[in-house]
């Protein structure tokens, strides 16, 4: 894939929707290259997160320890985008269903375009903003649903 293919992949992604090409390509451009083969971890539910990593091609398979299998990710995906950010460990395990190629993202590479571009840092905070308000609405919503239940257990 070529950097403005990649640019464009990047930008498809909600994290990075807002974000300038420019600060993209820096991303695109400085991403390692890793591919994994059938059966390899990506990555690993509780390991922290090191990098994010941008599916260029294949499938891999998402899973939990808690829900079990979750569904696929392919061309487009980025994986492991919140746990890089925050340094935390990844919330599932992605193994690749066949080759997969991907970008890695290390969390250095971002942080460094997110200091030396804080417009960037900006874009992509106000994404992370908005996606916690719906996280705190979706919550909000299912504990009047709750208390709701609970009121009627008492009639």
């Amino acid at each position: 894939m070529s950097v403005r293919a990649d640019v464009e992949t990047l930008r498809s992604i909600p994290i990075f929707s807002e974000c300038d090409a420019v600060h993209l390509q820096l991303l695109a451009f400085s991403a390692a290259r890793q591919s994994f083969a059938a059966g390899e971890f990506i990555i690993r539910q509780g390991n922290r997160g090191t990098a994010a990593f941008l599916i260029l091609s294949g499938e891999a398979r998402l899973s939990s320890t808690e829900a079990g299998p979750l569904g696929s990710a392919g061309e487009g995906a980025l994986l492991g985008e919140i746990a890089m950010i925050g340094e935390r460990p990844y919330s599932v395990t992605a193994t690749a269903v066949e080759t997969v190629s991907t970008a890695r993202i290390d969390r250095e590479l971002f942080m460094r375009v997110a200091r030396e571009f804080p417009e960037f840092g900006t874009a992509v905070f106000n994404v992370l903003a908005r996606r916690l308000d719906h996280v705190m609405g979706d919550l909000d919503a299912a504990r009047q649903q709750f208390e709701k239940a609970r009121s009627f257990k008492s009639i």
